[in-house]
């Protein structure tokens, strides 16, 4: 079950806007793990994604103080964020970064990365390691789809956000985003078909 962060106080964002590095800190500490999980799903690596949210967190402080409505703090956040994953994502395709997938490569999941290796059933649960290779498989389809389409399933399917909070973020009416998430979810069982096959 996907729990949805708690609503930032209005007064630590207004804090914060004040250039309050307190209230800048208890942001962070509540908003990070969020942002690391769309930039890990957005861009499929553990340590790119670290690096993005500490770059988002950079941007959000230095322009915080623009930000209108603080009770659209969440979608403000998640645009920056995507944002911050989109320009990310340009900069690693102009490098071949997607290219250079080999079985020497560790696996990245969200915990970190897993070394590609045959593991002993002694050892290790068979059921901890297929859940690791169907996460890998998802994140592995979830990079073959359409930016528009990966946001739209990392935000509603693997961080939990209501349809409102999506609408909010995106810009786009409920039902827009409704046929949009179902045509993203057929992709992606297409793609995830063709893997197995």
């Amino acid at each position: 079950m996907i729990t949805t962060p708690p609503k930032i106080q209005k007064e630590v964002i207004e804090n914060c806007k004040a250039g309050d590095q307190k209230a800048f800190a208890e942001i962070v500490l509540q908003r990070q793990k969020r942002v690391f999980n769309i930039a890990y799903r957005m861009l499929g690596n553990a340590e790119e994604a670290k690096d993005l949210a500490q770059e988002v967190f950079i941007s959000v402080f230095e322009s915080i103080k623009d930000l209108k409505e603080e009770i659209k703090f969440d979608a403000w956040l998640t645009q920056v964020t995507l944002n911050h994953c989109r320009n990310r994502w340009k900069y690693l395709k102009r490098r071949q970064y997607f290219n250079s997938d080999s079985l020497d490569d560790p696996i990245e999941t969200e915990e970190g990365s897993m070394p590609r290796e045959v593991y002993d059933p002694s050892d290790n649960p068979e059921i901890l390691l297929e859940r690791k290779m169907i996460q890998q498989l998802i994140q592995k389809g979830l990079l073959e789809l359409k930016e528009e389409q990966r946001v739209l399933l990392v935000l509603r399917d693997l961080q939990g956000f209501s349809y409102e909070e999506m609408g909010e973020t995106l810009g786009l009416p409920e039902g827009t985003i409704k046929s949009k998430l179902h045509r993203a979810r057929m992709e992606l069982k297409e793609v995830l078909e063709r893997f197995t096959h």
